[in-house]
């Protein structure tokens, strides 16, 4: 179920740079194994995020800790 009433901007993160190897592609975009946000946290790939008929993503079916990566790559904060 995607969520009309939760801004998806609250799920994404910006201003992250790509680390460690291309292990993939979607839309002829490479897939890092691993981003770093501005504050130097990193998150390492997990999925690919669903989104509805009218491109909402589902945000709802994140789990702590996930967090969305345009255009719609879903990474998870490292330990």
């Amino acid at each position: 179920m995607v969520s009309r009433n939760i801004p998806q901007e609250y799920f994404v993160l910006s201003a992250t740079r790509e680390e460690g190897p291309v292990i993939g592609y979607v839309n002829d975009r490479p897939i890092a194994s691993a981003v770093v946000d501005g504050n130097g946290s990193r998150y390492r790939f997990v999925g690919l995020a669903r989104r509805d008929r009218e491109g909402r993503l589902d945000v709802l079916s994140l789990r702590h800790g996930e967090w969305i990566v345009a255009p719609n790559l879903i990474y998870e904060e490292a330990a």
